[in-house]
């Protein structure tokens, strides 16, 4: 009797020690969220950006079509990049249990900050107003900006403020803010650039836009 008290009282404790190792472990390994090797994130480095002509719900458009102004826009992500690993922590102690608990990686993100964007105009045209924009003007009060999904578009000064870090998985979308009440054969430089001074241009970007 009492050896069948002592396996069960063994038992128990046994139990009791598991189900609170998921709260207590990092008493034992000093790790907030799990015992075992704490991934370090990835650092993003930006080779290349990405464009294309796109709808209001994303899909790739022809860019010689001729759209609605608030139905066509270029959108913009990140094309080629390396990852720049570090380093993996070792926790101490209790390493069987790493694998299981340790923390999931954070997402890749870039280590320096998009801090501006401008729209550089490519080819001479005229607004209804009779204000007239030259190559090499920058037009950027023009445009808005916005993730590619979301309704509306912000200026891009607003938008960017105060700089983005940037994933993989970010996808913008610029387009014209307000109606250009005629036809307008719009060609232009998307200029980005980070707060290391690294600089991307984008070229003879095209966007033909109407009024509604």
């Amino acid at each position: 009797m009492k050896i069948n008290q002592k396996r069960l009282f063994t038992t128990l404790s046994l139990f009791s020690l598991l189900a609170l190792m998921p709260m207590g472990c990092n008493l034992f390994c000093h790790n907030s969220c799990g015992c075992g090797p704490i991934p370090e994130p990835y650092l993003l480095a930006v080779q290349s950006f990405a464009t294309e002509t796109v709808d209001e719900t994303g899909t790739e458009t022809p860019e010689t079509e001729m759209k609605p102004f608030d139905q066509v826009f270029k959108s913009l992500r990140i094309e080629e990049y390396e990852l720049h690993t570090q380093s993996m922590i070792e926790s101490p102690g209790f390493s069987s249990f790493g694998t299981a608990l340790a923390c999931d990686p954070l997402p890749p993100e870039t280590e320096d900050i998009l801090y501006l964007i401008q729209i550089i105009n490519q080819t001479e045209f005229t607004l209804i107003d009779g204000t007239t924009f030259s190559e090499g003007d920058n037009i950027s009060a023009l445009f808005g900006m916005s993730h590619l999904y979301a309704p509306g578009l912000s200026t891009i000064k607003n938008f960017m403020a105060p700089g983005l870090k940037l994933t993989v998985e970010d996808y913008f979308k610029i387009g014209f803010l307000e109606n250009p009440e005629k036809e307008l054969n719009l060609k232009f430089t998307i200029q980005l650039v980070f707060d290391n001074a690294r600089e991307h241009l984008l070229t003879d970007q095209v966007l033909n836009v109407r009024q509604p």
